[in-house]
């Protein structure tokens, strides 16, 4: 058992203690350095004990008892009559306090939620015989006045019993302020910050996939499952204040804790189905297209060992299948009759089936030694799972793969009263492919219909990483000191091969049924390499953090936690183009490095003022820095006109871009009656001795990791019993944000007809075509004000209620960016500065639980309003000359459009659900009913954003005529015991 004592010379330490830690971090970022457990995947407990005169009562015995699995922690109170336990598991807890000669007090049933640091006092009478007095938790303060964190926790019954779409615990984050997907990659993107900036964690340990961002076991978002709703015990979603512990993150932190099993046993199976029939028309009449969705799993956990060895393991599989409609307009008869490999039937099948098994052992060695130990396999097969538009023919498509593997084991040590110790080992191996159909075809591209087969496809890619982490925590006096280290090592194995099919474009139908492409493009291989051998791209990334923390305990009602994260990053060491050194042919020399980060350091203050039991005021102030995903890179060393290129051929135009006669490179494949469809790679690169004016990709040497820094300041009050509010106002601005350049182009002092500065057609270097760079220079602000309100769940009932306005804005939205340019001008990017894609100026959430006293009916809800993000109006022209046609805006009445000055409509929706359980065996069956979008709003969107590049908009622009989703109902079984 770890005893805490209280010294009261404690603050004239610090500094001492400080420099003890120091040495110690040293000494352990040596060794094993991933996430510590005191109070990341823990909680605490502090409070004051004293007499029935009010006076502090020293040396009284205080112990917490996990009242599932007997797990115990115990403290002494000081002279004050404080004490403090750490490193208590999420879970039902007893807390007594014992003296000699007064009778022994206790509270059952005290809930600690991750990361929670509630305030239980005691207040112990004078006895002459030995009697017991328990103490309703309600009790309890509501309010935790030394908890210096901005966070919100999804708890277990919120988990179990609200309803969630396809059981992901990631449409619950949504539950929370500040959150929303992102609407670039579908990535979870937390106070305005871009999705890929979000950290999540899984039992202290990152869940976070560094080569293509976002989650492991997602397959960039087009996963079913990569963590089952089923095995979570609850999570937090942390905008601020977070512990040093975590890092890699601008926007903000996930904190999942997983199940585990304890002295009962316990289990539960479901099964959910979405029947066709159970789902409403669109607002405007039309049918939903046929779709097939059903899920099903079961858990179980119980002891090994009584008080000493548990288990819990879990398994999730969705299958589902989606009717996708092909527009009228791509089912052309015209061009099926002249090129029957085209041919496509009205609609494709889309297939999104996975599945997850999880497994976790916990050992308590003793009452001061912890050990864990889980595995996760998420595997996924989607068949037409590439795309999902209408604007595609059937065999525009891949079939889509995942096997991803994570196993974890964790252990924390208590050594002496004052130390405390968590080591993570953390091992994750991805196997991400994506097939083509085998049909032999290139792409073909007729406006926005696509045809033929996917021009980069088959991929295969594989990431393994190895991680580890150490924190050691030392209680001095009235201060908790904590300080250690993390290592990760990444390594990435990816075949890319992007348009190496070979892609063709043309301007019109006509066009195309004569075979007379307006140009072709083919990624390949030099110098004798293959495509497949040039688009390899096999390298490592090793990250290294090391961190410092004080948590003052200055009063009872005044917490001070202050701490420094410092972050490195060692990029792959293969030689890239070096823009400032040339060859005497005028071409980049292969001598550059894509640049190490060894400056980052995250200075971080939060304070926590308690003037009373039921109030808290609190501020926090810090610095994050966020990872660059490695697939960036990538890029970087495969298409640098060296070891691969894109080959481009153009056919003969005119000056408005009219196609008038043949190509007259003689690599380029047949044109009018020589074009055929079959065949693949029709370009053979063993012929191509030099590349005229290659594409290439580079970096900019000064590129650097971006950073936020973040402010918020926040009063929360307990109203009444269990319910409480909060106000919180932040302000975040993010800095070296990525982007894409183009360092080959300048202006050619002509004026645009929107009244931009026009670029030369001529490039500044001719030796190259677009030299594509990736650079950090952008930036955001993020502004919001937030209110909530919350009921614990007590009495069978929940609430939980929260009001966001924000404003957000930045100067490039991109989320992971590594071929397409998105500013306007590239080379003025204070044009771009506008209202960032993410912006989401309301949002408003309420969710509720109710266990009914009526006949074992359930009831609970989620309402959901956000108004509209905002588009961009483009001409679909390149106007100003640069080579892009999609980011040009047009000026109106001498007034040139802002970016992302319109807004789509807003969004609203009401999800239900109603149960009823029936007592079965040892347990409870439970039939219920989902009911997602219950009141069938429209939710209709903007399809066409292009509003030409005259004065008066096209006929479709801004019109809202895309469906919502309608609504669907879902049935569903479920067991638990």
């Amino acid at each position: 058992m770890l005893r805490l004592n209280r010294n009261q010379a404690g603050c004239r330490c610090a500094l001492a203690a400080l420099a003890t830690l120091a040495a110690a971090v040293a000494l352990l970022a040596g060794g094993l350095p991933a996430r510590a457990q005191t109070d990341v995947t823990t909680s605490r407990i502090s409070g004051t004990v004293t007499g029935a005169d009010g006076a502090a009562l020293p040396g009284v015995t205080v112990e917490a008892v996990n009242q599932e699995t007997d797990f115990k922690v115990a403290g002494v109170t000081d002279g004050q009559g404080f004490y403090r336990l750490l490193n208590l598991p999420p879970g039902t807890y007893k807390i007594s306090a014992s003296l000699s000669g007064f009778n022994t007090a206790a509270r059952p049933d005290v809930q600690l939620l991750i990361g929670s640091t509630p305030t239980v006092n005691f207040k112990l009478q004078l006895s002459t015989v030995s009697e017991s007095i328990t103490v309703t938790s309600s009790s309890e303060p509501l309010v935790e006045g030394t908890n210096t964190t901005f966070s919100t926790t999804i708890q277990s019954v919120q988990i179990k019993d609200l309803p969630v779409q396809g059981r992901d615990y990631r449409q619950l984050v949504l539950a929370t302020p500040e959150t929303r997907f992102d609407s670039e990659r579908g990535n979870l993107s937390i106070s305005g910050q871009r999705g890929i900036n979000t950290n999540v964690t899984v039992d202290g340990v990152d869940y976070n996939d560094p080569f293509f961002g976002g989650t492991v076991g997602a397959a960039e978002g087009r996963a079913p499952l990569s963590l089952s709703q089923e095995s979570i015990k609850e999570f937090t979603v942390i905008t601020n204040g977070a512990s040093v512990e975590f890092g890699r993150s601008g926007g903000g932190f996930v904190n999942v804790v997983t199940k585990s099993g304890t002295n009962v046993l316990h289990g539960s199976g479901f099964y959910y189905n979405q029947p066709q029939s159970l789902i409403s028309d669109f607002a405007n009449g039309q049918k939903p297209a046929d779709q097939k969705k059903e899920q099903y799993g079961a858990s179980l956990g119980g002891p090994i060992l009584k008080d000493r060895l548990f288990y819990f393991l879990s398994y999730d599989k969705q299958n589902r299948d989606q009717t996708i409609p092909i527009s009228p307009s791509v089912l052309d008869p015209d061009i099926f009759a002249r090129y029957p490999q085209l041919a496509s039937g009205p609609q494709y099948v889309q297939g999104q089936n996975g599945d997850v098994l999880f497994g976790r052992l916990d050992a308590q060695l003793s009452d001061g030694q912890r050990l864990l130990v889980r595995a996760n396999r998420a595997k996924y097969t989607g068949v037409n799972g590439t795309n999902s538009t209408p604007t595609v023919t059937q065999t525009y498509n891949g079939i889509e793969g995942l096997d991803s593997k994570s196993i974890v084991g964790s252990w924390s040590g208590v050594f002496g009263p004052n130390f405390l110790n968590d080591l993570n080992l953390n091992y994750v191996h991805e196997d991400t492919p994506r097939e083509d159909k085998g049909l032999n075809l290139p792409s073909i591209f007729l406006g926005s219909a696509s045809y033929g087969e996917v021009s980069f496809l088959p991929i295969t890619s594989t990431t393994k990483r190895k991680a580890a982490g150490d924190t050691l925590t030392y209680l001095h006096g009235d201060h908790i000191i904590k300080g250690g280290g993390e290592y990760n090592d990444t390594g990435i194995d990816q075949v890319f091969r992007g348009n190496w099919r070979g892609v063709f474009v043309f301007n019109n139908k006509a066009d195309l049924l004569a075979g007379k492409w307006f140009e072709y493009r083919q990624f390949g291989g030099l110098n004798g390499l293959t495509s497949s051998e040039a688009g390899r791209a096999a390298f490592g990334q090793k990250e290294t953090a090391l961190f410092l923390q004080d948590q003052w305990f200055v009063r009872p009602d005044l917490t001070v936690t202050a701490g420094l994260r410092w972050e490195g990053l060692n990029n792959p060491n293969d030689p890239v183009l070096n823009q400032f050194d040339r060859n005497p042919d005028g071409s980049f020399k292969l001598n550059g490095h894509i640049p190490d980060a060894n400056n980052q350091f995250s200075p971080r203050l939060s304070v926590s003022w308690a003037p009373d039991q039921k109030t808290a005021l609190r501020g926090s102030i810090g610095r994050y820095w966020s990872r660059t995903p490695a697939i960036l890179f990538a890029q970087l060393l495969t298409s640098n006109g060296l070891r691969a290129t894109q080959y481009v051929v153009d056919a003969t135009t005119d000056s408005t871009g009219k196609v008038i006669g043949a190509p007259t490179n003689p690599l380029a494949p047949g044109w009018g009656t020589g074009f055929v469809v079959n065949g693949v790679e029709r370009i053979d690169f063993t012929k191509v001795s030099a590349v005229p004016q290659p594409g290439v990709f580079a970096i900019d040497p000064n590129f650097k990791d971006p950073y936020t820094d973040r402010v918020t300041i926040g009063a929360e009050r307990e109203l009444f019993a269990k319910t409480r509010v909060s106000v919180d106002l932040v302000y975040a601005e993010s800095k070296q944000l990525e982007r894409l350049t183009d360092i080959n182009k300048v202006y050619d002092g002509t004026t645009s007809i929107n009244g931009l500065p026009h670029y030369a057609r001529t490039r500044p270097d001719l030796f190259y075509g677009r030299i594509t760079t990736l650079v950090s220079d952008a930036r955001s602000k993020y502004e919001a004000l937030t209110a909530t309100l919350s009921r614990r769940f007590a009495n069978h009932f929940s609430l939980y209620g929260a009001l966001t306005y924000s404003i957000d804005k930045d100067s490039d939205s991109n989320e992971r960016n590594f071929a397409g340019i998105q500013a306007e001008d590239f080379n003025n990017l204070d044009l771009n500065y506008g209202y960032s894609n993410r912006d989401q100026r309301w949002k408003a959430i309420v969710n509720g639980v109710w266990d009914t006293p009526w006949w074992g009916i359930g009831l609970s809800g989620v309402l959901r309003f956000t108004t509209g993000s905002p588009y961009t109006a483009t001409t679909n022209l390149d106007v100003n000359g640069d080579g892009i046609s999609t980011t040009d805006r047009p000026t109106i009445n001498g007034q040139h459009l802002d970016r992302n000055s319109f807004r789509q409509p807003s969004f609203y929706s009401l999800d239900l659900r109603i149960s009823k359980s029936f007592n079965l065996g040892p347990g409870q069956l439970s039939p219920f009913l989902e009911c997602f979008n219950c009141t069938n709003a429209a939710n209709l969107f903007v399809t066409n954003t292009t509003f030409g590049p005259n004065s008066a908009p096209a006929s479709s622009f801004g019109k809202d005529v895309g469906q919502g989703t309608p609504r669907t109902i879902q049935v569903a079984l479920r067991y638990d015991f």
